[in-house]
């Protein structure tokens, strides 16, 4: 009897621990950026997360102007509130952004300090220079761990 009630509590406890430890991806933004519109934003409920991370996928097709894309973010406690927010990217050095300018195709990645209490994001990727046929496709995803 002890051995299956060992047996049990062991798997009540790696279930537990494999459950607090998922990772859940949400797309939040996919959509061509020309003269309209120049800007997209994704907002997501971060819940209970314990990390936060977002991936933007950048791909510019240029036939006349130089475009680029600025990625902000913005922070929500209702919904209705926004606040610009400051977060964190390798493209920075991994140091403190409050923006960061894409001219390239590739992709980026930014993250919120961990210790941060927020609600609600709202990643916003805003084009620069895009017309009808100078074009920008952007895709992003939230990542959570929790």
């Amino acid at each position: 009897m002890r051995k299956i009630l060992s047996v049990l509590l062991i798997g009540l406890m790696l279930a537990t621990t494999a459950s607090a430890n998922q990772v859940r991806s949400t797309l939040i933004a996919s959509t061509i950026l020309d003269a309209d519109p120049t800007a997209v934003n994704g907002t997501s409920n971060i819940g209970d997360a314990e990390k936060v991370a977002f991936f933007v996928t950048y791909d510019e097709t240029e036939v006349g102007n130089s475009i680029s894309l600025a990625v902000t973010m913005q922070i929500s406690y209702d919904g209705t509130t926004w606040l610009s927010a400051s977060f964190y990217d390798y493209a920075g050095g991994a140091t403190l952004q409050t923006s960061e300018t894409i001219s390239a195709d590739g992709s980026y990645y930014c993250w919120f300090n961990p210790d941060m209490a927020i609600p609600q994001v709202k990643l916003i990727l805003t084009a620069t220079n895009t017309d009808a046929d100078d074009v920008a496709t952007v895709v992003a995803y939230m990542v959570q761990n929790k």
